[in-house]
């Protein structure tokens, strides 16, 4: 009796494990090998049960209870065996741990998505194919939308099948839902994600190629659609200055293209000799590497200016082109700064000591990060408030920022004291406190870098932003206009690629957000000002039906039946020695 009871507890475990390798294996409950060793594990466990209760009934074994202790660890095997199986194949709840950042959203998305004022419907064209590589874009886009819908409750998302059901897409186009931008003549392979709130209407195609909807274009497709107005930012051309249609690395034709996905709108501007004006309805005026400004163009910016005109001036070391030292005209716009805001800009070239004498910068976060820097040095070096590292904590342009930059041959860029009457400024960006602002051009073509007195030591201020009070009323009479400007003494994070070897451009994200902060500011629209979402993602992982089923196995029974193996193993062979 005893050994029949062995033997139907032993073919109940391993009818029941045969079966759950054939599920994992099968992904399909109803075939043989799942149900017809399942059926016969239950009946052999089930006479086992009787067979133990009875002679647990009769006193056999001392009524001893290890036989029930056995059936209730079994039941327990077999419930966290279904429980593992379940999660690999159904559980959605996950942690963050990628380098793409899927399952946290980005602070821009976050912020533009909790200061919603109106309902964005959004409406997902999906291709239901079946392949892998169609399948996964599409889940993943509902998994994006699925956490932004958690921290609004404006946002209305419905999916249609354009490929089963292309009549709802007809009806949807004669309803005048797409009134705005035309009608969708087609959805790609993918899909296609249209975002519509009143008149404004913004399409976002997918394909495999990006194998998800970026946030980053869901961001900028929000802001498009529910923002009132597009600011108009104007690109100073006509003194050597880098222009919005310049393809060429050190062209800013991707700077161009980011400030229209942010719902900018962008041109060059050429200020002519008759009349010297800036346009009325420029929002930001940009001098980005100016070689000389005249005195029409300085009439033409100090009356912008007096208007409430909004400023950005990114400028370059003097020493590059030794030939702008001589001619005094070429100093229009320096002592122009000066007077009417306060800013100085440096006839200098920052120098660095990291890594032996560099004229390139690096901009951190914290100046500990620096060998041999004491917090005591930083402190001591430290005038201007408080300050994250090379960034100032408290201006809304810099105070979210958290990684670091490397820029190439900078100048500085400094406030007076006292200020001109009606102005305010601060200093947004400087330099570690190892770098110093070389003020002697000739030694430094002859290769010869030595601190001289009169060179400002580290850490030395690089940009600015300043405030000057108009006497032009607000529209709505409550007050005056305030002119805003900022100053760098650098251009060539805004260009499309890196000149030189180290430092980067715009597509350099810490680069980027900087840039976007800056024209967030002078437009004044602080709810952009935010640490942008990237598009740095891994690539997808495609598997075989074999391959998905044995990692499948693994996770859920392989690891589980070593260890009961091994712990079986262990247990022979202490009872043979014992």
């Amino acid at each position: 009796m005893k050994n029949l009871r062995t033997i139907m507890g032993a073919a109940s475990l391993a009818f029941i494990t045969i079966s759950l390798n054939a599920l994992v294996w099968s992904e399909n409950p109803f075939t043989f090998w799942v149900y017809a060793p399942f059926g016969a594990g239950l009946l052999s466990g089930a006479v086992w049960i009787v067979m133990r209760v009875v002679a647990t009934v009769r006193g056999a074994e001392g009524a001893s209870l290890d036989g029930l202790n056995a059936v209730i660890s079994s039941i327990v095997f077999l419930a966290i065996c279904s429980t593992l199986y379940a999660f690999v194949r159904r559980s959605e709840a996950s942690w963050d741990l990628t380098r793409e950042g899927r399952r946290q959203l980005a602070p821009q998305t976050v912020q533009v998505l909790q200061r919603l004022d109106r309902d964005v419907d959004i409406l997902c064209f999906f291709v239901k194919a079946g392949d892998d590589r169609t399948k996964l874009p599409q889940d993943k886009t509902r998994r994006f939308l699925e956490l932004c819908q958690r921290e609004t409750t404006r946002l209305n998302v419905e999916y249609f099948d354009a490929q089963m059901d292309p009549e709802k897409l007809i009806e949807l186009n004669r309803s005048g839902l797409f009134r705005t931008g035309g009608e969708i003549q087609s959805v790609t392979g993918v899909g296609t994600v249209v975002l519509r709130t009143g008149t404004r209407q913004r399409e976002i195609p997918l394909s495999d190629v990006t194998q998800r909807l970026e946030e980053r274009d869901f961001t900028n497709a929000l802001l498009n659609v529910t923002l009132n107005a597009n600011p108009k930012v104007y690109f100073l051309t006509g003194h050597g200055e880098r222009e919005v249609t310049d393809e060429r690395p050190q062209g800013i034709q991707k700077l161009a293209t980011w400030l229209n996905n942010e719902s900018y709108e962008v041109a060059n501007h050429i200020i002519m000799l008759e009349p010297p004006v800036i346009p009325d309805d420029c929002s930001v005026l940009v001098i980005n590497r100016y070689s000389e400004l005249r005195a029409h163009d300085i009439y033409a910016l100090d009356a912008y200016v007096k208007r409430g005109g909004r400023l950005l001036v990114m400028v370059d070391p003097q020493m590059l082109d030794p030939a702008l030292q001589d001619a005094n005209v070429h100093e229009n716009m320096r002592p122009w700064l000066k007077s009417r805001f306060g800013v100085a800009v440096g006839m200098d070239l920052v120098i660095s000591r990291v890594g032996g004498v560099s004229m390139k910068t690096m901009l951190i976060p914290d100046f500990n990060q620096v060998e041999k820097l004491t917090k005591e040095y930083v402190m001591e070096r430290d005038p201007y408030g408080e300050f994250r590292g090379s960034f100032n904590g408290r201006h809304p342009i810099t105070r979210g920022m958290d990684s670091s930059l490397v820029l190439d041959r900078v100048r500085s860029v400094t406030l007076d004291n006292p200020m001109p009457s009606g102005t305010n400024g601060v200093v947004l960006l400087r330099t570690t406190p190892d770098t110093w602002a070389e003020t002697d051009f000739a030694a430094l073509r002859e290769g010869r870098v030595d601190l001289d007195p009169k060179d400002m030591i580290g850490p030395v201020p690089i940009a600015v932003a300043a405030t000057f009070r108009t006497d032009e009323p607000t529209p709505d009479k409550s007050g005056v206009k305030e002119a805003r400007i900022v100053v760098m003494g650098d251009t060539d994070l805004s260009a499309n690629e890196a000149e030189t070897q180290g430092t980067y451009g715009i597509n350099l994200a810490a680069n980027s957000n900087l840039l976007l902060n800056m024209f967030a500011w002078l437009s004044e629209r602080e709810d952009l000002i935010a640490i942008r979402a990237t598009a740095e993602e891994d690539p997808p992982i495609f598997l075989t039906s074999g391959q998905e089923r044995t990692i499948a196995w693994v996770a859920s029974l392989g690891v589980v039946q070593l260890v009961a193996l091994a712990g079986a193993a262990m247990y022979f062979v202490r009872r043979k020695y014992r």
